[in-house]
Parts: C-alpha cells; sequence; structure tokens
C-alpha cells in the first residue's frame, strides 16, 4: 500500500514550519532555498513524509541521509534543514523528541578544496570574460558568493594609505574591510567603473548568487579549456580556501601574508571591536 500523507506526519510539519514567521522572515533567502528544497525531497511519502510524528526518530533520518552517502555535501545539507526544523518545532511542542541527535554525515570531498594558483590563472586566462571577473575576486578577497555579487565601487575605502573593500557579510551579518592587494588593485585598474557591483553578467546585469553558480557549472562543463577544473571538481566557494592558503605558506607573498593573518584575526571579532581594531592595528607590524 502507499504511504499517506496525514496531518499528524512529517510532511505537514514540513509544511507548518514553512509558512512560519521564523522561516519567511528570520531566514535568508538563501537558506530558505536551500533548507526548503531539501525538507521538500525528504517530505516525499515513500521517504520520511508519511511517517507520523509519534515514529519519526534519529534512526530514520540516518536512515535516509544514508541513502546520500555517495553525496556527502547534500547529505550535510539535509542535516541542517532537518537541525533548523527541529529547534524551531520542539520548543513549540509539535515533536516530542530530537530527531537528529546522534545523527553523522560524510565529510564533502572535491568540490570545496582549495583552489591553487595555477588553477587560479588557467580560469583568469580562459573562462568567459564576465567569469574571469568573478574568478579574480574572489581568489583575492577570499568571500563568498554572496558577497562577491554584492561588493561596487562604492564599498571602497581608503584607510592609512591602503584601499579596501568594505563588506557586510550575508551569512554572518559582520562587517568587514578586506584590503586589495596588487594582484587585484592591477586587474581592477582594467574594469570599467560604474555604479553598481563589479561582476556583471554579459548582458549587463548584476548576478545573483545561484545564476553564478550555475553560469560556473556551465562554463567549467563545457569550456574544453577548462577540463582540468572540470576533472577537479572545482566550485566557486573552493576560492574562499585559496585565499586562505595564501596566507598561510611560509614565504610565500610577503606582504599578503602578513595582512591576510591581520585581516583573519580581525575578521574573527564583533562588528564594534572590528572596527576598533582596524583603526589601530592596520597596517601590520
Amino acid at each position: 500500500m502507499k504511504p499517506r500523507v496525514t496531518e499528524n506526519c512529517f510532511a505537514a510539519l514540513v509544511r507548518t514550519f514553512k509558512t512560519s514567521d521564523h522561516f519567511l522572515k528570520d531566514l535568508r533567502p538563501a537558506s530558505q532555498a536551500l533548507w526548503g528544497r531539501e525538507l521538500d525531497f525528504a517530505c516525499r511519502p515513500n521517504l520520511l513524509g508519511a511517517i507520523s510524528l509519534d515514529e519519526i526518530r534519529p534512526a530514520l533520518v540516518q536512515q535516509y541521509l544514508d541513502g546520500w552517502s555517495d553525496k556527502p555535501g547534500k547529505q550535510a545539507a539535509a542535516l541542517a534543514a532537518f537541525r533548523a526544523l527541529e529547534k524551531w518545532a520542539i520548543v513549540r511542542d509539535l515533536l516530542a523528541r530530537p530527531i537528529t541527535l546522534g545523527v553523522e554525515t560524510g565529510k564533502p570531498t572535491g568540490s570545496h578544496v582549495p583552489w591553487t594558483d595555477e588553477q587560479v590563472a588557467l580560469a583568469e586566462s580562459n573562462a568567459r570574460d564576465d567569469l574571469r571577473r568573478v574568478i579574480t575576486l574572489g581568489a583575492n578577497t577570499g568571500q563568498r558568493g554572496s558577497d562577491l555579487v554584492r561588493m561596487g565601487w562604492g564599498d571602497i575605502e581608503i584607510f592609512r594609505g591602503r584601499a579596501g573593500i568594505n563588506v557586510r557579510q550575508v551569512k554572518t551579518g559582520r562587517e568587514i574591510w578586506v584590503p586589495i592587494f596588487e594582484p587585484l588593485r592591477r586587474a581592477m585598474e582594467t574594469w570599467e567603473r560604474r555604479p553598481g557591483p563589479f561582476l556583471l553578467t554579459a548582458w549587463g546585469e548584476p548576478w545573483d548568487r545561484q545564476q553564478l553558480t550555475m553560469a560556473w557549472w556551465h562554463e567549467r562543463n563545457t569550456n574544453p579549456e577548462l577540463k582540468t577544473l572540470r576533472d577537479a571538481d572545482l566550485v566557486l566557494h573552493g576560492l574562499r580556501g585559496h585565499a586562505s592558503c595564501v596566507c598561510i605558506e611560509p614565504g610565500l607573498r610577503a606582504e599578503r601574508s602578513v595582512c591576510w593573518s591581520e585581516c583573519r584575526f580581525l575578521w574573527s571579532s564583533g562588528t564594534a571591536g572590528y572596527r576598533y581594531r582596524k583603526r589601530t592595528l592596520w597596517p601590520p607590524c
């Protein structure tokens, strides 16, 4: 007999969660899209959707995630969605017990590994023009894609002789200042100065994060010059790792190494502390 969805089942709880003020007003659009997609899939009647709220438990969630053992990134996204649902529901007496306690996922491999200098240079030389700028900005600032698409000329601030980009991070809400080092400065000299963000599509419109992800995926998989990047399964998020690696490699790019280490320390501070430390510690000794 085909499983049946009732009002006392997991699917009904997810529907309630997705129409709640918390989901619609407190979560970022990116989180709504990602977690909503993962929960919707899990809510299929032949998966978790038809399981009653009296029966749903960590063992069943683990069993569901084990079905995605070959996709640890998807496992992690689904588990994050389950945890958000659990946190919201359990304090409202909509769940009688935790459903993610002890649940584990595999570790992502490949996708988010840092890009090497050679891989960055290959993409900058062979990707289509609008994506070359994305690679350059991501590799030299280490910011998430949701922040890259919002950076613009109006965010540049000169402090103690150093130009930097002011960013309010979408994910953390922190206000940070990212120094512009020589490779990025040289590249920016070739960019047209105009109102709005640095990064524009081939038809001159601002990117949104999901659109940018799909554009890179298509370019990487269809451009024969980028075959090695496709084989390495490189994604844009790996550019954050590239920027971090630059700062810790001993003896490499001395000025940039010192500055990045300093900035990483500053970024770990709260907003108020960051503003103070930026103005007292820059430039690094």
